[in-house]
Formats: structure tokens, sequence, C-alpha cells
């Protein structure tokens, strides 16, 4: 749908990407065996279109983890949706491009609306504290120039 808006000149699309990061020594660590929610604000400029979500996580500077064990549980705010009906674990979810694992591409991208919060929520189910995760929501901006989302996505 955005592709052909795009074509119509109702809209024009940019490569954008936003992201949770989860940094020890701030209110946004991840601690042994904690959870910690991180909120990203989308910009009021434009819509963001998700199409892949990958997790990045450190023990150390430069000490990556192939596969975390973490859960994790993303609420889309306004109309509280959640994206998944429990936590999942990142590995299922979410991928990475470290560990020779595939990036998640999602089965249909989703939609989030301009000036909205995506809430990322980890929980560490080890005893070890992370030194830095990176939760990265990557796709494109949307902008409106000759249509509206109503009429192109068909959604409020």
């Amino acid at each position: 749908m955005a592709s052909d808006a795009m074509l119509r000149g109702e809209v024009f699309c940019e490569m954008f990407t936003y992201s949770a990061a989860y940094i020890t020594g701030t209110a946004t660590a991840l601690a042994a065996n904690g959870t910690t929610e991180v909120q990203t604000q989308i910009n009021g400029d434009s819509d963001f279109l998700i199409q892949e979500i990958n997790v990045i996580a450190e023990t150390a500077a430069g000490t990556f983890l192939a596969v975390p064990d973490y859960l994790i549980l993303i609420v889309i705010a306004g109309a509280g949706r959640q994206i998944m009906n429990q936590a999942q674990h990142v590995g299922n979810f979410a991928g990475a491009y470290n560990g020779g694992q595939v990036p998640a591409r999602l089965p249909m991208p989703k939609l989030v609306q301009a000036a909205n919060t995506i809430s990322t929520t980890l929980t560490n189910r080890t005893a070890t504290a992370a030194n830095r995760v990176d939760v990265m929501y990557r796709g494109f901006k949307i902008f409106y120039s000759g249509g509206n989302r109503q009429q192109i996505f068909h959604v409020l």
C-alpha cells in the first residue's frame, strides 16, 4: 500500500530506525534477573512502518551474547495494542545480526501512528546484568503529501 501511494505521489517514504537502549548505569539498565521497560517516542512528523526487529546484547563492552536469555514484550501505546499475547523469548521473536542469527523480518509490517509510543519490556532471565542491550525497530517513516492514513492504509 505504501509503495502504491508513493508512486501516486500521496506519500513520501524514508528509511528510518527507532530503538530502545538498555544501558548499564542508567535508569534503563537491565539488571540480573530484572525487568525493565523502555519507551520509544515516535516523532510527530510522520507515521512509522516497522519491517524488522533486532536485538543486540552485551555482557561487557564488546562481549556479545549470541542468544541472550531474555523475554521481550512490546506494546504500541494509544490503543494499548500488544503485538503478542505474552512475553516471547528474544531468540524466537527478534533475531540478531550477531551470532549467525537471521534478523527478524515481520510477516506483516506494523504501522505505528505519529506521536505514538512503543513500550519495550525486557526480562533478563540470567544472573548476569546486561552491559548494553539495543532493540532496533527498522522500517520507514511515512510523510503524507496527497493522501492520509485512512485512505491509504484503511486504519484510524
